[in-house]
C-alpha cells in the first residue's frame, strides 16, 4: 500500500510539474542565428585558436608557440576574425587566462567558441 501511495504522489508531481512549465517553454523564443562577422570572415582571415592543455596552442589546426601566435594576431590587426575553442580538459580559470591574453595581443575582437551540447 505504501509503494502504490509513494507511485500515486510521484506522479502527481510529475504530471503538476510538467503542466506548469508549459507555459513557460511555449513562450520561450527560439535562438536568433548571429549574423557573420564583417571585415575578417569575407576577407578569409578567419583564425581558429585552439588552447590545448600544457600551454600548447593551435592556429587552424597547426601548432604555434605563443611568442609566435602573438606576432601573428598583431600582423592580422583588427580585420581578422579570432575564434578560440579551447580544450574541454582546461579548467575555467585557464580558458579565461587564454581568453584575455589574447586580447591583449591584437586589436582583433576574440570570441570564445563553445561547442552546443547535444
Amino acid at each position: 500500500m505504501n509503494g502504490l501511495v509513494l507511485c500515486l504522489v510521484g506522479l502527481t508531481l510529475l504530471v503538476s510539474g510538467a503542466t506548469a512549465a508549459l507555459p513557460a517553454l511555449w513562450l520561450t523564443r527560439a535562438p536568433a542565428a548571429r549574423p557573420a562577422p564583417q571585415g575578417g570572415a569575407e576577407a578569409g582571415t578567419t583564425l581558429w585558436l585552439v588552447r590545448g592543455g600544457g600551454r600548447h596552442w593551435f592556429v587552424n589546426g597547426e601548432p604555434i608557440t605563443a611568442p609566435a601566435l602573438a606576432q601573428l594576431l598583431r600582423s592580422e590587426g583588427a580585420t581578422a576574425d579570432v575564434r578560440l575553442l579551447p580544450s574541454s580538459a582546461l579548467p575555467i580559470g585557464e580558458v579565461s587566462e587564454a581568453l584575455g591574453w589574447l586580447r591583449r595581443q591584437g586589436a582583433a575582437a576574440v570570441v570564445l567558441e563553445l561547442p552546443e551540447g547535444r
